[in-house]
């Protein structure tokens, strides 16, 4: 056990640029408090994400082309807005004391999304189609406020806890990048679980309620009661406020580092494909191979099973890679050789159309029985998906918050993932419309982007900076130096 746990003061800030060292003392804190801290924040975003994945997972499937329509509206909003999230997010925060209002306010916008999928549209354009929209545009708005305050949150915890645990200065880019490891760990385990729960309860609905006209209100109902239950437990959460010489960010800035810095620019590519596959296997996936082969009554489970593996394969990389047993970079390898097959099983397998969806209508009709093989193809696949999605929906956050925690860049970096991740999404949701007929064509799309993906992590992690963090220049540490960068109720 480091001696600082046993010290009344431990190191709250560092400077580490130019070699010139700076350190000021701070009232000894237990990490522990800043892991419960990530944890509640877990289980908020656990109960939000398990109505939203589930109201999101069955867009495509029993909405049809409006499904792709809300999913594009939320994420070009999303990604349009990222550029002024950090931002707003500091202006907001300062205002209200604090994160915990501002995050119910934009989990209460993912609840009325789903919510507002009860009404009874058709599957041709009608005036009632405004309402569905317009909520997902509301959801737009809110989530870059929402997932740039998830990422600053875990960032400041971590900092804060790698200060606790360092004896010296030289220690604490090593803690820093473990604890950021660990508590991207903690939090991704629980966020990813949040889709299996959620889209199991909506598929037992659905198959309970096979041919039922209630059963589409039923689930979007559930949905919207959980993301609103999630909401409700951000008020539990503990404050972790920002350092008090903290400068607001600036639209400026949170642009700046695509240009300036060569960091962020060869990061994009894997963030514009992580939202491209995961829109392309949470929409085209399930449109073009799940409801064909299994019925859209599997969908739900289809996506629960993809969540579910996610999340234990994003606990299991975590746990490697704080333990020093593997590096990031062999993950980013493994995990973009995983995607490649996923892509190259949707290429190369014949689907078998045992249900189809007639021009005009939002109901598969089944004109034939699946049998077991098929629909364990289709599970397989999901499976292949989840082992490579993982680690490129929780390594771009580890590794930019390793580069940036400590400085006043961390907000505009983690907005800039989110920014691409989103734009990833809306450009796959639009170009679904026009290249329907060619599933092959969207697949190729994506595995060039993959290839380019890897290359830029590898020229990241040999030629500018470590994406492990080791030698890279991280820049200075957060300050813990007062109570403002403590936890306060």
């Amino acid at each position: 056990m480091p001696s600082s746990r046993s010290q009344l003061f431990v190191i709250g800030r560092c400077y580490a640029d130019f070699g010139a060292v700076s350190l000021l003392p701070v009232m000894a804190e237990d990490e522990a408090k800043y892991r419960r801290s990530v944890r509640l924040l877990s289980v908020a975003f656990f109960g939000v994400f398990s109505g939203f994945q589930a109201a999101q997972g069955l867009q495509t499937s029993l909405n049809a082309e409006l499904g792709d329509i809300n999913l594009a509206c939320i994420y070009i909003t999303f990604t349009v807005l990222c550029l002024v999230a950090p931002l707003l997010l500091n202006r907001i925060e300062r205002c209200l004391g604090g994160m915990r209002r501002l995050l119910v306010i934009c989990a209460a916008a993912y609840s009325a999304m789903a919510l507002s999928n009860v009404l009874p549209v058709s599957a041709d354009p009608s005036p009632l189609w405004a309402i569905p929209v317009a909520c997902d545009v509301l959801v737009g708005i809110a989530a870059p406020l929402l997932w740039t305050a998830q990422s600053t949150y875990v960032s400041r915890c971590a900092t804060c806890a790698a200060a606790l645990e360092a004896e010296n200065a030289e220690d604490l880019p090593h803690w820093r990048s473990v604890m950021i490891t660990r508590y991207n760990r903690l939090f991704f385990g629980f966020y990813q679980f949040a889709g299996t729960s959620g889209n199991v309860v909506a598929s037992v609905i659905l198959l309970l309620l096979a041919g039922n006209e209630k059963a589409k209100p039923a689930i979007f109902a559930t949905a919207g009661c959980a993301s609103l239950l999630g909401a409700l437990i951000f008020l539990a959460m503990p404050e972790v406020h920002e350092a008090a010489d903290e400068k607001p960010p600036s639209v400026l800035e949170t642009g700046r580092l695509v240009v300036a810095d060569a960091k962020v620019r060869l990061m994009i590519p894997l963030m514009l494909t992580n939202g491209m596959s995961l829109a392309f296997f949470l929409g085209d996936f399930q449109a073009d191979v799940t409801c064909p082969t299994a019925g859209p009554g599997f969908t739900g489970f289809t996506i629960a099973l993809f969540f579910g593996v996610n999340s234990l394969v994003s606990l299991l990389w975590g746990h490697l890679i704080s333990s020093g047993i593997i590096l990031r970079r062999f993950v980013y390898v493994i995990s973009t050789l995983l995607l490649a097959a996923f892509l190259l099983i949707f290429c190369f397998w014949q689907v078998p159309q045992n249900y189809v969806l007639p021009p005009g209508s939002t109901d598969w009709k089944r004109t034939s029985t699946p049998t077991a093989a098929e629909i364990s193809m289709v599970f397989f696949a999901a499976i292949v998906f989840a082992g490579g999605d993982s680690f490129y929906e929780s390594g771009p956050p580890m590794t930019l918050q390793t580069f940036y925690s400590g400085s006043d860049k961390v907000s505009p970096a983690m907005a800039n993932y989110k920014l691409w991740q989103s734009l990833g999404y809306a450009v796959q949701f639009w170009i679904s419309i026009p290249l329907k007929p060619y599933p092959e064509v969207r697949a190729c799309i994506l595995l060039v982007l993959l290839c380019i993906s890897l290359t830029c992590v590898l020229i990241l992690d040999r030629c500018v900076a470590r994406v492990d963090g080791h030698g890279a220049n991280a820049g200075s540490s957060p300050a813990c130096s007062d109570d403002r960068g403590l936890i306060s109720g």
